[in-house]
């Protein structure tokens, strides 16, 4: 699904980490969960999996899919821009991330571009697609969506969590409060003492943190089709087994 920040390359490369570092962790984790494009990769593999985010229509829309909406397959500008002043829903959820311009919270109603076939794409439909497809992907899979914040919850030694959270120094696209980056990797830390393995994917990372992989790629959010290159990285947050 349209997502600022996803990891839609990546989440195979991520998920091949994940394999090789896990040892018998049998419970997965994304706290940071946006467009599920890493957790439906990664989740179908352990017993059980959580996926949050802070923002509730984002994680109602994915309850709501799970649970058999069927999204629109055409959502008009005139509706996007209805559903940025309305109440939390899985529709305005969609909207929002999969209907904007890069994905980016009501960062635009998307448009332009054609199909092979020349016709006008729907971006909107493409997203709810997407999102369908995600969810597909997840079948058999116990998951659990919740709204919470990271540090709302607490990871133990059979854990294996996920973080993918606002870069520094990056655009802030996911419709909530500033993040505390300094509060977050000490919450890393903690999470990492109790024996589960902690993976981040940042540019950069306090000294004490491991560079368990690198991965370059055109960023995916450009005005232009000259997107620059970049290196993403992976992190492992202590040094347990």
């Amino acid at each position: 699904m349209r997502y600022v920040g996803s990891k839609n390359r990546l989440a195979k490369r991520i998920r091949d980490v994940v394999t090789e570092l896990r040892g018998d962790r049998d419970v997965y984790w994304e706290p940071f969960c946006g467009g599920l494009n890493s957790f439906a990769a990664i989740a179908p593999g352990f017993r059980k999996a959580y996926a949050s985010d802070t923002h509730p229509d984002l994680i109602m829309m994915w309850q709501a899919l799970r649970d058999g909406w069927t999204p629109p397959d055409v959502i008009t500008e005139r509706e996007y821009a209805d559903l940025k002043d309305a109440e939390p829903s899985a529709l305005r959820g969609l909207a929002g991330f999969g209907g904007s311009f890069g994905g980016k919270w009501f960062g635009g109603y998307a448009r332009g571009g054609h199909n092979a076939s020349g016709s006008p794409r729907n971006h909107q439909g493409e997203s709810a697609r997407a999102a369908l497809s995600r969810m597909s992907s997840l079948e058999g899979t116990d998951v659990i969506f919740r709204c919470a914040s990271f540090e709302s919850g607490r990871a133990s030694a059979d854990h294996v969590v996920y973080c993918d959270p606002p870069y520094a120094s990056s655009l802030g696209y996911r419709g909530t409060d500033d993040f505390d980056h300094q509060a977050f990797w000490e919450w890393c830390r903690v999470q990492a003492k109790s024996g589960a393995l902690v993976l981040v994917s940042e540019y950069t990372a306090p000294d004490d943190m491991e560079c368990v992989a690198e991965f370059d790629h055109r960023m995916s959010v450009a005005l232009t089709d000259d997107r620059k290159m970049t290196t993403e990285r992976l992190f492992r947050v202590g040094s347990g087994s």
